[in-house]
């Protein structure tokens, strides 16, 4: 263990990025590094490990075997790191220049987003990362909450860990403009339709939930995100989502859909905030959390 007294820790944080971003030039500009300084850094680490760690595929890189085992302890190790260090007693919001990693699927970043940035003004140096969520995330949850400081999902998609409850939703159908239908479609047209769903699980749990209420939907496209909705659906007529109500009234306003009832027996899910249990007592923590709960609740 003493050998760890000789290890630049900052190294660390170059191979979270490198292996992330899977490209110097993001890499650089995430670490707010010159692309010279951080293909030093990689050429280091290549050292380092005896490994070249990104492999050239084309015009992209891969991850080596090698990186593709470790990026998971260099992601909890840094979480680790934070933990420590920035664990103490007192935190004030005023002079900190701490950043909060937010795990989220658009769907929770259209609802909570905007009214929380400007909610930051009395800490005009913390900053807030937003991390996008990925099937991989939700199926390690152990390692997604010690890699971030918090994670937005309903209440059982997410069970185990400390939670604070945002705000309650519910499902509906969202159509684009041309669509004949200007109200629920029968249990029997809806399978008939082709649905456009998330990339989230498979199947996603809103195609579980659909099952549930006995609709088969017959999944045709898949996107990885849902404010491209409008776009993929304005012009249909036979296609259909099922949305966040919260999330499905904002894009309705952006013109290209409609938004229709969602089933009648679908019961309300409530969304929360969740985290690992080590930032319990952590005071910045906490102020995140009671900042993001004040900012839900206001909504």
């Amino acid at each position: 263990m003493d050998d760890v007294a000789g290890l630049d820790l900052n190294m660390l944080t170059a191979l979270r990025a490198l292996l992330q971003e899977r490209n110097v030039t993001r890499a650089s500009a995430r670490l707010g590094l010159g692309q010279p300084a951080t293909s030093a850094a990689l050429n280091r680490l290549r050292a380092h490990f005896g490994d070249p760690l990104l492999i050239r595929n084309g015009n992209t890189f891969d991850l080596s075997p090698l990186a593709a085992d470790i990026l998971t302890m260099v992601e909890q190790a840094l979480a680790a790191v934070a933990d420590v260090m920035l664990h103490t007693a007192r935190f004030d919001p005023a002079d900190s220049g701490r950043t909060f990693s937010i795990m989220v699927a658009d769907v929770a970043l259209l609802t909570l987003g905007e009214r929380l940035i400007p909610a930051m003004a009395d800490a005009p140096d913390v900053k807030l990362d937003f991390v996008g969520l990925t099937d991989a995330a939700m199926r390690d949850l152990e390692s997604t909450l010690r890699s971030v400081d918090a994670l937005v999902a309903p209440r059982g998609v997410v069970t185990s860990f400390p939670a604070a409850d945002l705000w309650t939703d519910h499902w509906v159908y969202v159509v684009g403009e041309r669509s004949p239908f200007t109200d629920t479609p029968p249990p029997e047209r809806l399978e008939q339709m082709t649905w456009v769903t998330s990339f989230h699980g498979a199947p996603t749990p809103v195609v579980a939930a659909l099952e549930s209420w006995n609709v088969r939907p017959r999944v045709r496209v898949t996107v990885p995100t849902y404010v491209a909705l409008p776009v993929l659906l304005a012009q249909t007529t036979d296609h259909i989502a099922i949305l966040q109500h919260r999330v499905a009234r904002r894009l309705a306003a952006l013109g290209g859909v409609r938004v229709l009832p969602g089933p009648v027996d679908a019961p309300e899910f409530q969304v929360a905030l969740w985290w690992h249990p080590s930032h319990d007592q952590d005071a910045g923590h906490a102020w995140l959390r009671q900042r993001i709960a004040d900012v839900a609740a206001a909504g």
